[in-house]
């Protein structure tokens, strides 16, 4: 499964993905006021499924404007139009970022207040135009900060940094690139001065690094994040040793403890994510010019702990859906990036997913040929639920049981019924009232109820757990049944001790193995049946002893059992009152006739399996941290379902069969 849908931590916040959406400037804001428009709630709002969104560029203080319809922070009427985008993204389990961008000598008269020039580290004219309210007009040489002054705009951006956070934002992101001010300052080319924000490269790297203090000091380092861009080359930015530039400054930010580095591409032959990488031990954004592909394997490598999406994001309001689902992208139309209005900015359109799915249903009690594959409308979510798309989802003994009629009393169903108790795959759609969970997370789940063997199922959102990173679907789907199964019908039923002797029957199944690891867990004496084949595999799970039932009689091997585990039933069961101890108990999970067959002065009940997330969730935790051995016998696709569902009537090898979608 992508490495792009596992969760990241940065700072105090958990990104639900690692697909962040770019600061991408798009001059929709009401000039005169630098107020985001309205259509902004409506455009943040639709890319909530990003793990993180940066915003566009926002000027801290009038002075920093350079650009047309860009929005500001300063103003009360600002931050209360901030404030409804925010609570648009978080309603939807989004965060959001707010970029802060002083664009210094990137500016024009006619957009800062009293026509005044713009500020500048250096008195130096930058080549290019501006564009203005009334189209493109030549940047002019702008006036030189005096060093009183330059702590002031560095006072701006600190509280810009607390508006941003009392308008609701999960954090800010410095514009330390694009050849704006902080780049300005950084830059040789742009930086001429003798006081301590210029000179050497020391000096040069001051004022960021003390706009970034000043941020942390006013909101904490853990919300506070920056974007740099080696060698971009916009907007006539120059610099005689980027290499050693960019060093330097990320040696420095590496001990600041910021949320993260966000570090975009540029054109540059050097490779400055090998270089920079290494240098920053924190989290560590990689943007510019990704694919899903290219993404993932960035990731994967290490190169990157999150990667960052602009045009495919603007263009793909459901980005990660389409992800998901492979979907074709939508293509961006950049003669409409900045121009007014809501064409080409909230108006690209929703992948919208077939409306049918395949669902493996029993239409009669029978044998393999009950079983058809069916093709049904995709469900839709409910109040507390999700759509999963599954991928993979396990075989269980009740399968053919059901299918054969054995239980049609303890389960009575109105045929056709999809099968299925268990699954991973991926949340494709989230109901009302879903909290914690989001569009691409990837889930798994026991149902408590048929279904699972479907493409879409419908799951209450409080029975699924998230698949850690490290764990396969298959795997995953591999457990839900079984690890639950085993730990309640062993603690919470059986009320297995510590010292005691647990007696496995089917140690080598799915339910089995995991219950023996569990056992050995609690600090049991573990003695399992199985065939003989799997002995050397269930004792290095922890069987003390296992006992070959083809060779040898276990009522001849075992006694004085504090727990018998009974997976099997039938004569195994009946047998096993013969080897309790006098306090001994049976748990039957295979037969529930056990209720009625109890011997007098005997302790006996049948179990079934609840669904319980938060224990899943420990489950699979222990087994991404390899801690807890998942078998898989056989994994099988659709086509080939009915038929191992046979097999796991009539035998197969150790643990679960796993069908994968």
């Amino acid at each position: 499964m992508s490495t792009l849908f596992s969760s990241l931590r940065i700072g105090r916040n958990t990104l639900r993905n690692r697909l962040v959406m770019a600061p991408m400037t798009r001059s929709r804001a009401d000039d005169a006021s630098g107020v985001p428009s309205p259509l902004a709630v409506t455009y943040y709002g639709q890319r909530a499924g990003a793990g993180l969104i940066i915003t566009e560029g926002v000027f801290p203080s009038p002075m920093g404007k350079g650009y047309v319809r860009t929005p500001g922070i300063g103003s009360a009427e600002q931050g209360a139009a901030w404030k409804k985008i925010v609570d648009e993204v978080h309603a939807a389990g989004g965060l959001i970022f707010l970029q802060l961008m002083h664009s210094g000598r990137i500016s024009h008269p006619s957009m800062l207040p009293g026509g005044a020039l713009p500020v500048a580290p250096s008195a130096i004219k930058p080549a290019g135009q501006s564009f203005t309210a009334t189209g493109l007009m030549d940047f002019v040489e702008p006036r030189t900060l005096g060093t009183e002054e330059v702590a002031a705009v560095i006072e701006e951006y600190a509280n810009a940094a607390r508006l941003a956070i009392e308008a609701g934002f999960d954090g800010v992101e410095l514009h330390a690139a694009s050849g704006y001010l902080p780049e300005q300052f950084l830059s040789s080319g742009t930086n001429h001065r003798s006081d301590r924000f210029g000179g050497s490269l020391a000096k040069r790297a001051t004022f960021i690094l003390e706009t970034l203090e000043a941020m942390s000091a006013a909101i904490g380092s853990d919300r506070v994040g920056i974007k740099i861009c080696p060698e971009m080359g916009f907007n006539d930015l120059k610099d005689e040793q980027p290499v050693q530039t960019y060093s330097y400054l990320v040696e420095q930010l590496s001990g600041m403890k910021l949320a993260y580095l966000h570090v975009a591409t540029s054109k540059a032959a050097y490779d400055y994510h090998s270089l920079l990488r290494p240098l920053f031990k924190g989290v560590y954004l990689l943007g510019g010019g990704l694919s899903k592909e290219k993404a993932e394997q960035r990731i994967a490598s290490g190169q990157a702990d999150a990667a960052v999406f602009g045009s495919a994001f603007l263009a793909n309001p459901d980005l990660p859906q389409r992800f998901v689902s492979g979907t074709a992208l939508n293509q961006p139309n950049p003669a409409l990036f900045y121009a007014p209005g809501a064409a080409g900015y909230i108006d690209y359109p929703v992948h919208e997913e077939p409306a049918m799915t395949r669902a493996l249903r029993i239409h009669a009690y029978g044998g393999v040929e009950a079983l058809q594959l069916d093709t049904l409308a995709i469900p839709v979510a409910g109040e507390g639920e999700v759509v999963v798309r599954v991928r993979a989802a396990g075989i269980n003994g009740l399968d053919w049981k059901i299918r054969d009629g054995l239980v049609r009393d303890a389960f009575p169903l109105p045929l056709p019924a999809t099968l299925g108790l268990e699954l991973a795959g991926e949340i494709v759609e989230t109901g009302p009232g879903v909290n914690g969970f989001a569009v691409g997370e990837r889930v798994m789940a026991a149902l408590g109820g048929l279904g699972a063997y479907a493409d879409y199922v419908v799951v209450a959102a409080d029975k699924i757990a998230p698949v850690p990173a490290g764990l396969d679907d298959v795997r995953a789907a591999a457990m839900p049944v079984a690890a639950l199964t085993a730990w309640q019908s062993l603690f919470e039923t059986g009320n297995l001790q510590k010292g005691e002797t647990v007696l496995i029957h089917g140690a080598a199944g799915a339910v089995g193995s995991f219950a023996v690891q569990f056992a050995r867990q609690a600090g049991a004496r573990v003695v399992a049946t199985a065939r003989g084949v799997n002995a050397d595999l269930l004792r290095s799970l922890g069987a003390d002893e296992v006992i070959d039932y083809q060779e040898s009689s276990f009522r001849e091997r075992a006694a004085d059992i504090d727990l018998v585990l009974d997976l099997v039933g039938g004569a195994t069961l009946q047998h096993s009152w013969d080897v309790l101890s006098a306090k001994g108990r049976i748990v039957s999970t295979a037969a529930p006739e056990i209720v009625a067959t109890v011997p007098v002065g005997k302790q006996g009940t049948w179990f079934a399996m609840r669904p319980d997330a938060r224990q899943l969730a420990g489950f699979a935790a222990q087994v991404a941290q390899g801690k807890l051995q998942v078998l898989m016998a056989d994994v099988v696709p659709v086509a080939q379902a009915a038929a191992a569902i046979e097999q796991n009537k009539t035998g197969h090898g150790a643990g679960k069969t796993v069908i994968r979608f």
